[in-house]
């Protein structure tokens, strides 16, 4: 359970009664985060939904599933967030100060166009040593995420480099992150917020 993610809610002060409750329920399984400024409550927060985990949260929030569903769908009418509904049935949930405090330091995102060279993956646990880049002349993007407590001239936990990855664009890269970082991770982070994390500075000097 994230305090900080029922402590956003509660600040938000949501009108609708029916989005509060649900979007309490989702604070409530949101994994617990470092903030990247040093800011009590994280910039970025979210979580993936499956459609096994549907059913329990509908419960949770007072809902059948099917309009915990519809519920879902029309969060962003209430609050400014990200709800993605993926044609496989598992949802994406994306929200946090940088969606609704204009104060909140929201740095320019990297893309394909201004990608530059090496970068550093940021995400609390891995941000030491965690490279991506692109890899002018050849390509594709790579990625060589090493956990902080593993030696940095160790070979890196997830190496994501050809012939097993040719990724092409970040958010194949993000998406392969969160894919092959969820083993080690209590609770699957979406590749929306793996994106966030690899284009912010670290939180610790190497």
């Amino acid at each position: 359970m994230s305090d900080q993610a029922i402590k956003y809610v509660h600040q938000l002060a949501v009108a609708d009664p029916l989005s509060k409750r649900v979007l309490l329920v989702l604070a409530q399984h949101t994994e617990p985060t470092t903030s990247m400024w040093g800011h009590e409550i994280p910039e970025i927060m979210g979580l993936d939904i499956t459609e096994t985990d549907l059913p329990t949260l509908a419960a949770q929030a007072g809902f059948a599933a099917e309009e915990f569903r519809q519920q879902l769908r029309q969060l962003k009418q209430h609050v400014k967030m990200d709800v993605l509904e993926h044609s496989d049935g598992t949802w994406e949930i994306v929200y946090g100060p940088s969606y609704t405090d204009k104060y909140s330091p929201i740095p320019q995102p990297v893309t394909e166009e201004n990608v530059g060279g090496l970068h550093d993956f940021a995400m609390p646990g891995w941000e030491y040593y965690s490279t991506w880049g692109w890899e002018e002349g050849l390509g594709h993007f790579y990625a060589q995420i090493i956990h902080n407590s593993d030696d940095r001239d160790a070979t890196p936990r997830i190496w994501i480099t050809p012939p097993r990855y040719v990724v092409r664009t970040i958010d194949e890269l993000a998406q392969v992150i969160a894919d092959e970082i969820a083993p080690y991770e209590p609770i699957r982070v979406p590749a929306s917020v793996i994106k966030m994390y690899m284009t912010k500075p670290p939180l610790s000097p190497r």
